[in-house]
């Protein structure tokens, strides 16, 4: 998906790309799995367009240019929730 507006004369030139789940594992050489909890990801700046899902190529590389590991985010802990009911469940 590609838009396009050219402007000449001492104007800006502007290209807005998207890229797709498919993309985007094209490009990182990760699985679709992964990808698909990426784009999940509340803090991850994707778009829904139609059934798929996008992400424009200036966020994607702000993204990927601050450094992030798994403790900084609730969303990638595998299970926590599952954990958290059962010791509630306990009480």
């Amino acid at each position: 998906m590609n838009s396009q507006l050219e402007m000449t004369n001492n104007r800006i030139t502007s290209e807005v790309r998207f890229y797709t789940v498919s993309e985007v594992m094209y490009l990182t050489g990760w699985s679709e799995a992964i990808i698909l909890r990426l784009f999940n990801d509340p803090e991850f700046p994707s778009s829904d367009y139609g059934k798929s899902k996008i992400v424009e190529e200036h966020a994607l590389r702000e993204f990927f240019s601050k450094k992030r590991s798994r403790a900084d985010s609730n969303y990638w802990k595998k299970g926590d929730l599952k954990n958290e009911l059962r010791k509630r469940a306990r009480q």
